[in-house]
């Protein structure tokens, strides 16, 4: 980075007179506010940006639990009982597959224990031994307990409550074995897994997350090593881990897909500054001013992860060609204009500068 000081003259200025925090950023608490026609003293840096999509990973919530159903055997879907969407109670039915040949395999088997039985009935008039005639019982009975069991198959059931997410076969559609049919979930909890500084990554802490619009409350339910996706975090943190994040959602506002937003996914543009250009807005937001085009800027930006002592990331609306102020003679309010002297040499030497509308104050329009 290249870094240089200049001495400038102060052009105008629209001031707000926010003062730096201390301990830490500019300890401007005591210096002067820059009026116009001052003479000031800058050291800043040039800004290397880095594009906020290099670090985008795309996250959503997730029921609690969610089930692929399947068909349990080759044939053809007689009739989709469950509609998307619907809300089933346990062991309902979401999909009946074509049972006839099951139907058979079922009376044919009744009939089979039926004519055991009768067997048996007679073994005391005839002579017939009782004990063959028992275990023609028991295995005619064996034979229903089966083919009610397949007949039971044909019934595609949702194992707990459940709404249904998306139903994927239709009436008359022929099916293999282990094809699915349906998915369903459970959403009265939802879960997201998101990337967290390890020093925060406890079980059962509570866990603040933005889904969408709103700011939501969860608990961390499982600790995690950082998968491959969030990888590229690594620049910006020392140690980075991954948690899941489970939502209470009994009134069932939340729904599977929506987005999720967490801090440590920067969504704008991402620079490294030295920890003493961090200063407080009045809102409580962290900024960093920048000398854009000439003209002072606030830049209201999100802490990332700290470089050793003295440096850090940031993310915040930056610009190419941004440099950031750490050190100055005076407090600058946004907007305040600066100019080169005339006396200024090229590179970044030290010098004077004039205004050129000493009586107006810049008011440039940046964007945010």
């Amino acid at each position: 980075m290249i870094q240089f000081r200049k001495l400038l003259t102060a052009v105008g200025t629209t001031m707000i007179g926010v003062l730096f925090g201390s301990g830490l950023g500019l300890a401007q608490g005591n210096l002067p506010m820059a009026t116009t026609g001052d003479q000031v003293v800058i050291k800043r840096e040039t800004s290397r940006v880095i594009d906020p999509h290099k670090y985008r990973v795309p996250l959503s919530v997730e029921a609690i639990q969610t089930v692929t159903l399947v068909a349990p055997f080759d044939g053809t879907i007689k009739q989709v009982v469950a509609k998307t969407n619907s809300k089933l109670q346990p062991q309902s039915e979401v999909v009946r597959l074509d049972n006839t040949v099951q139907k058979l395999k079922l009376s044919h088997a009744q009939a089979q224990f039926k004519l055991a039985l009768i067997e048996q009935r007679a073994a005391g008039k005839e002579e017939i031994p009782a004990a063959l005639t028992q275990a023609k019982v028991d295995i005619a009975k064996i034979d229903v307990e089966i083919a009610q069991s397949l007949m039971d198959q044909t019934s595609v059931r949702t194992p707990f409550t459940s709404e249904v997410q998306r139903i994927l076969v239709a009436d008359g559609q022929f099916v293999r074995a282990g094809d699915p049919v349906a998915i369903v979930a459970d959403g009265t909890k939802m879960k997201v897994e998101v990337p967290v500084e390890r020093a925060l990554a406890e079980n059962g802490k509570p866990f603040s997350l933005k889904i969408e619009a709103n700011e939501v409350e969860g608990k961390i339910d499982q600790v995690l090593p950082l998968p491959a996706k969030f990888d590229v975090l690594r620049e910006l943190f020392d140690s980075v881990a991954s948690v899941v994040v489970v939502v209470d959602n009994s009134d069932g506002k939340i729904k599977v897909g929506q987005t999720v937003y967490v801090p440590l996914i920067p969504r704008q543009p991402v620079i490294e500054v030295p920890v003493v250009a961090i200063g407080n807005l009045a809102d409580g937001h962290r900024k960093v001013q920048v000398v854009r085009q000439s003209v002072v800027r606030d830049i209201s930006v999100a802490l990332l992860g700290q470089i050793g002592t003295s440096r850090v990331f940031v993310s915040g609306p930056f610009a190419e060609g941004d440099e950031v102020i750490y050190e100055a003679s005076h407090q600058f309010g946004d907007g305040f204009q600066l100019k080169p002297s005339s006396g200024a040499a090229a590179g970044g030497a030290a010098g004077t500068e004039r205004a050129t509308t000493p009586n107006q104050p810049a008011n440039p329009k940046v964007g945010f």
